[in-house]
């Protein structure tokens, strides 16, 4: 029975997103600088066109004002004429405000045809405006901010309008309807917008092909990075990446990745020399063996003593080997932490003491002394400790010649541990002081098994001494003798 696979996306490149969320951020900031720009242009025609209207009635109340004398001298019929007059200098040139005015006799004035069409109360009562909202008894009284200026639309234009009425006399009052076609206005934000849609697609593509480029080349150390970390194998570990030279994040990079190759490069090489020299160390043994079983199955048969001499070479290659893979299987946990769950406080100067013991029991051909024994409580692994300084004896009794002396002692200071075991033996040369460190060296320089160790005996005590967080120090003169120090943090 076969199913079909709903097939997950691919994930967008990097490159992809940083220039979708660049292009993203910089159009939502575009188009909000757009509406804003647009808005308060808006809002500033608007109030303009308001407040042209509010002081063009305030203009008229005011020639009102001037001339009042005037005008109530003439007929009520000439009035409003005589105020129109006045009026119109300051009209003339402006087709956009248009206005009635007419009086409590019934006498009308309009500035323009259409006008008494355009100000019908049909109009008005379909957008619930009051005709004459203001009244005015004294022009002083009268500001933008208490007048408040009606819109409403008419032949798909736009209109303000304000309508008022003035007391010139007790028995006379004059009616004021202005009115201010916005179209002016609409043609002009018709303009802003299409001038804004047209900067927008510009910027568009300035942002796309600045959000494109500036990634690209931004990037470009990432692409060769990625490119150059492809093509690093365990055969070209050699191979670094070209720094920037600007000194900035990526460059810290790059230095981080260059420093954890050059790691591995030395990871690698130290298992190449350890595969090597675990297979020449393995190699004796076992050509040993094959020499002995090569004799024994030509003469040994026949020849007791040579049988015997060979099962007993034989077992004692084995054993070799036996000791020399269950420390290779030792450095290995050792390196994987395997014992780290084992750590428990344990009195340092009791192991010292115990070591010391031993080698008196074992050993009477050297001089051994406790010269200072701190209980020092450490956190450990009690075992390992142990291990590490009873494997410290057995170099210095190895390499130390007969009646020697061999020192032990431990040492509490503020913050440390310091065991220590020092002998009188033949020493190390100073050039060899970092060498011994490194599995399957000896000092002698032709691997000889005469002592009978592998060369992994240093390896191991540095192993145990770094998981315990501490530090492995020796200090030697050739002839003179040599001192091993393993320092604890408390």
């Amino acid at each position: 029975m076969s199913s079909n696979r709903v097939q997950e996306p691919k994930p967008m490149k990097l490159y992809t997103r940083i220039v979708l969320f660049f292009v993203l951020a910089f159009s939502i900031l575009l188009v909000i600088s757009f509406v804003m720009v647009f808005y308060f242009s808006q809002q500033i025609v608007l109030n303009e066109n308001r407040s042209n209207l509010i002081k063009f009635n305030s203009y008229i109340i005011n020639v009102i004002k001037e001339n009042e004398e005037a005008l109530l001298s003439l007929p009520t019929s000439s009035r409003l004429d005589f105020i129109s007059e006045k009026i119109y200098p300051n009209i003339k040139d402006n087709t956009l405000i248009s206005y009635k005015i007419s009086d409590n006799y019934g006498d009308v004035y309009l500035s323009s045809e259409g006008v008494d069409e355009l100000l019908n109360q049909d109009n008005f009562s379909e957008y619930n405006i009051d005709i004459f909202k203001v009244h005015i008894d004294n022009p002083a009284d009268q500001t933008e901010d208490n007048v408040d200026v009606d819109s409403f639309r008419y032949n798909k234009n736009e209109y303000y309008y304000l309508g008022s009425s003035y007391l010139v006399s007790d028995d006379y009052t004059i009616y004021i309807q202005v009115v201010k076609n916005l179209n002016d206005s609409f043609v002009y934000m018709t303009a802003l917008f299409s001038i804004q849609i047209a900067i927008s697609i510009v910027c568009l593509a300035i942002i796309i092909f600045i959000g494109i480029y500036g990634t690209k080349r931004s990037l470009k150390p990432l692409i060769e990075i990625a490119e150059t970390a492809k093509n690093i194998t365990e055969n070209n570990l050699n191979t670094r990446i070209k720094e920037t030279g600007n000194d900035d994040e990526l460059d810290q990079l790059i230095k981080s990745l260059n420093q954890m190759i050059g790691q591995l490069e030395s990871a690698f090489d130290a298992q190449k020399q350890f595969v090597s020299d675990a297979s020449h160390e393995l190699r004796i043994p076992l050509t040993v063996i094959q020499g002995y079983s090569d004799i024994l199955s030509s003469w040994g048969k026949e020849n007791p003593q040579l049988l015997e001499e060979s099962v007993d070479s034989i077992n004692e290659e084995i054993q070799n080997m036996k000791k020399l893979v269950e420390e290779l299987l030792l450095i290995t946990r050792l390196e994987n932490n395997y014992f780290t769950q084992k750590f428990e406080p344990a009195d340092l100067g009791e192991l010292v003491t115990k070591v010391y013991n031993e080698c008196e029991m074992i050993d009477a051909t050297h001089s051994f002394e406790l010269t200072r024994v701190d209980h020092c409580l450490v956190k450990c692994n009690e075992s390992l400790i142990l291990q590490a300084l009873r494997a410290l004896a057995d170099n210095s009794m190895k390499y130390t010649p007969a009646q020697g002396k061999i020192c032990f002692s431990c040492t509490e200071t503020a913050n440390r541990c310091i065991l220590s075991v020092t002998d009188t033996g033949i020493g190390i040369p100073e050039s060899e002081l970092e060498n011994v460190r490194r599995r399957f060296f000896r000092v002698d320089g032709d691997r000889s098994r005469e002592t009978g160790g592998t060369g992994l005996g240093l390896s191991i005590i540095e192993s145990i001494v770094k998981l315990h967080r501490g530090e492995l120090v020796i200090e030697s003169t050739l002839g003179q003798g040599t001192n091993m120090k393993i320092i604890l943090i408390r």
